[in-house]
């Protein structure tokens, strides 16, 4: 991979890692660029040839996590399976600290979004017409406020038992 390329993922993932680090202590209306810049270990240049506003850094953020996912399912994974919650909830979990952070500081509607976005894409080819639609809504809703309940819990239940109980809830209302 060009050298340009490599640089450029190291210094958004600084920026990245040094915005969640800075949340750990601060409200995300008391964090300045400045701030980041020099948690990051970069320059103001940098930070805007790669991102806008602090907002930006929280959409890279959802993106990477969303692609780690996609990059991690087999061709041949058919969506709600037992290999597609395993991904999800795996990758979901190794970023536990980071989801906290963003629903403590009001960004859960972002995650919601990425969320919605993310279950359309993998559906795939799922035909829905308008009505159906909302059945996709109402799982990433219940999907997520789930998933970040058993993160506030500490994951207290393993990952395998809290994708049967999501799954069971799923099929009982979701038909």
């Amino acid at each position: 991979m060009d050298k340009r390329i490599l640089e450029n993922l190291r210094v958004k993932k600084a920026i990245t890692d040094g915005y969640f680090n800075l949340l750990k202590q601060y409200q995300n209306d008391q964090i300045s660029i400045s701030m980041i810049t020099k948690q990051a270990g970069v320059s103001r240049m940098a930070y805007y040839r790669n991102f806008e506003s602090k907002n930006d850094i929280i959409q890279h953020f959802l993106e990477m996590v969303f692609e780690e996912i996609k990059s991690q399912l087999s061709e041949e994974c058919q969506f709600w399976s037992r290999e597609y919650g395993n991904v999800f909830l795996n990758v979901m979990k190794k970023y536990r600290e980071q989801f906290l952070l963003l629903d403590e500081a009001g960004f859960i509607g972002m995650v919601q979004t990425m969320f919605n976005d993310a279950n359309i894409e993998l559906a795939g080819d799922v035909k829905f017409d308008a009505v159906e639609r909302y059945h996709l809504y109402f799982a990433s809703g219940a999907t997520l406020n789930g998933t970040m309940e058993w993160f506030r819990n500490d994951c207290k239940e393993s990952l395998e038992e809290f994708y049967r109980v999501m799954l069971d809830f799923l099929a009982s209302n979701i038909t």
